[in-house]
This record gives C-alpha cells, structure tokens and sequence, in this order.
C-alpha cells in the first residue's frame, strides 16, 4: 500500500508495526519516510548494517541515523515542509522535535487506520494462517483437560501448542477462565484449579509472521444447568445470525446492533457489556471497532472479530468469538470448527 504525499510533504512512520506493514521488514528502531514516491529508512549503528541488506532487497534507501540532523538534513534535501505523523504514536515531546524541522506538522492516524484496516492478498493469507494454527490448539488442548487442573496449567499448554504448530506465539496474553471467573470478560488467568460442573471460556490467539487471530470458545466440563444451555444457545445464535447479516457498506453500529438486538430479544441484553467485535491484523485490536458507539463503514478487504458474551456474576460467563475476513460483500469464515457446545 503507497501513500501519496502532496508536494513539499512526507509522511513520517516510527511505529514499529507500521513500518513493517509499510516495507514487510521488521526493525527494532527507526524513522521510515514515505516521500516523492519512494521511502528510506534510517536507523542507527546498532541495527544498520542489517537493515541496509533488508531494506535494499525490497526497494528502501537504508540510511544511518546520526541524530536529529540526520533527519533535518533530509528534510532540507527534499525539501520537506509538511511533515505528516501518527499523533496516535507520538509523544508531546516527539511531536515539539518535528515541529523544528519543518514549518507544518499534520495527523494522518485516522487516514493510516483506515489504510491497514483494508488487508492485501499476502496479510489475509497470514491471517488464515494464524487462524489455523490457533484453532489447531485449542482443539488439541481442550480434550486432554482433567479435573484439577489450574488455569495458568492449561494456558501454558496452548502456548507451547501455538509454538509447536508453526506460530511465533500467542497474539496476546491468553485467558483461561474456569467457573464464575468467566464473568469477568478480561479474567486475569490464575490458580482456580478445574472441578466437576464448571464452564471453560478460553479467549486466544496465535501470531503467524507478525500476522494475528482470535478466538473465544466457551465449553463445559460435566452438566450443564438448563440456565447455561439456553444462554450459550442464545449466544450462538447471535453469533451466527451476525455473520449471516453483516455486509460491506453496513456501519460498524448496526453491525452490532444485529446480535445485540438478538440477545435484547432473548432477555440478555443486560448481560452482553461489551462491543460486537474489532478488526485484526498485524495487531490485536485495530481499526473498526463493531460498537454501538461508532459509525463506521465495514469494508471489503477489513478482517474483524464477531464476539457477544454474556456475563453472570458470581455464576458463569460465555463468548463465541470469531475471526472474519469481508469477502465477496459478506463475511467469510476463517475457523472451520463447530460452535456448538462441547461438554467435557
């Protein structure tokens, strides 16, 4: 993906993730100027050498950073007055060095969130990939729980798993949620160990080359209560009724609204506290955000999560996410499992 810079202008990237989205290469530390149609990196001594040699292979000026006059030499080189950041990555005092070398410092955050939310051929197939490899291991994983289990044990196994399939590692730090701990949607994994008649609410993820998935199952391990069989029924319908009615050109609110009505129908409203779901990619949440309190548009190209839950204190919680690509105007799938509930 290019960025057109307007004349006398650049853009400057010194996000991490950002730049690797921008050039495919990884680098610690850097300052990536997108400008007259081309880019160069510079990056000091440290990383120099190597990122000379990668750079280079995929049509990027590598040039060494000395300090802020490296980049005000550059500036004064091609003649830069404008210079473009992402305020959503830059400091105040960041943002006073830039404003010293040129005459105009500009955000683009909203224009480069909307950029990398809309995924290449190349992103999606590292998506799959990642959505491969985690649904492998929570499969692999969820069978072999015993009771007396810990949280924190069956965590570490899905770990190595992720590791052991191809992945770089988890996308994030993994909840595992046994009994009324389900309740809490971001549960701190911890030491409650696995008894008869508990729910298990995983929320996981593996990065696969820097690329990311999620997923949320919720299963149980003896007799469900009538209570849970409903509400888990109800979430899964709401699941799947959203991936049968979300389209490209459909606005991030309404796409919410169409489990969260689902669930308002069925008594559960109240239980379902947060938003419908987030986009994926190089990170874990990006741009958009499925909430009721945004009214963005869903594109073609954007990969997103479907995730209702509804949550009971002191009693249960349960979550079906999934990770989905705008694929043909609808929403595509990118796990294959079954939803339906698995009893241990």
């Amino acid at each position: 993906m290019k960025l057109l810079c307007p004349l006398k202008s650049a853009y400057l990237i010194t996000d991490k993730l950002t730049r690797k989205y921008f050039t495919g290469v990884d680098l610690a530390e850097g300052f990536l100027f997108i400008v007259n149609g081309g880019m160069v990196i510079f990056t000091d001594a440290r990383y120099f050498y190597q990122a000379n040699k990668d750079f280079n292979a995929v049509g990027v000026e590598a040039r060494l950073y000395s300090g802020q006059e490296s980049l005000a030499e550059f500036i004064k080189e091609q003649k830069i007055r404008t210079l473009f950041i992402d305020y959503s990555r830059t400091t105040v005092k960041e943002e006073e060095g830039y404003k010293k070398l040129v005459k105009r410092v500009k955000d683009f955050s909203s224009e480069l969130e909307k950029i990398r939310s809309i995924k290449n051929d190349g992103e999606i197939a590292l998506i799959k990939k990642a959505c491969e490899i985690c649904e492998k291991a929570y499969h692999q994983e969820i069978v072999k729980v015993k009771e007396g289990i810990t949280e924190l044990e069956l965590k570490s196994a899905i770990e190595k798993a992720i590791i052991k399939l191809g992945g770089d590692g988890p996308a994030f730090d993994i909840i595992v949620a046994f009994g009324e701990n389900g309740a809490v949607p971001h549960h701190q994994t911890g030491n409650t160990k696995l008894k008869k008649d508990m729910p298990i609410l995983i929320d996981m993820g593996a990065s696969y080359r820097g690329y990311l998935s999620d997923l949320t199952r919720t299963a149980y391990f003896g007799s469900p209560s009538e209570k849970f069989l409903r509400c888990y029924q109800a979430v899964l319908d709401a699941n799947l009724l959203a991936e049968e009615k979300i389209k490209a050109g459909m606005t991030t609110d309404t796409a919410d609204g169409i489990a969260r009505q689902y669930l308002c129908d069925n008594g559960l409203g109240d239980y379902f506290t947060h938003s419908l779901g987030h986009g994926v990619g190089l990170e874990i949440h990006e741009y958009p955000a499925l909430s009721k309190r945004r009214r963005d548009e869903i594109k073609e190209g954007m990969v997103v999560t479907i995730e209702p839950g509804v949550y009971f204190d002191g009693e249960f919680g349960i979550r079906i996410e999934d990770t989905v690509l705008i694929k043909g105007g609808k929403v595509e799938r990118l796990f294959t499992d079954s939803k339906e509930l698995k009893i241990l």
